[in-house]
């Protein structure tokens, strides 16, 4: 059993693995013109509401449509986000939530600073520490 006075390790996680049925080009400048052609009408398709789909699984291979989707996908989950908070009902719920969440979150933190000890809050310490967000040591 570890000792609870003894700072404790992080176990780190794995990167995920690599995908490959799209080739990973990070220069856009780099794509083809055929590739650039072929994946033209599935990546302007991705950005119709609720159309991410077609670049991801229609034009497989294709980088370009490829990283359009991805993008195309995220500003579809924020899209859906919003039209959630649309509705008061569900807004109210979900903002509750999160101010009871944040409230445990600072009384747990709070009481262990108390008593002396650091408490890495899950992922959000991560998250700072990544990002660099308020000077991360």
């Amino acid at each position: 059993m570890a000792d609870p006075t003894q700072p404790q390790e992080v176990p780190r996680r794995a990167p995920p693995p690599a995908m490959d049925t799209v080739p990973r080009q990070d220069d856009p400048e780099e794509t083809n013109a055929q590739e650039l052609e072929e994946g033209r009408l599935p990546a302007i398709l991705g950005y119709v509401p609720f159309l991410f789909f077609v670049p991801l699984f229609g034009a497989k291979g294709n980088s370009f449509a490829y990283r359009h989707g991805r993008q195309a996908a995220a500003i579809c989950l924020v899209e859906v986000v919003a039209l959630l908070f649309l509705i008061d009902t569900i807004s109210q719920f979900v903002w509750t939530v999160v101010f009871v969440a944040c409230l445990a979150l600072a009384l747990v933190a709070g009481m262990n600073a108390a008593q002396g000890k650091f408490w890495k809050i899950p992922y959000l310490d991560e998250f700072l520490q990544k990002y660099d967000i308020f000077g991360g040591s």
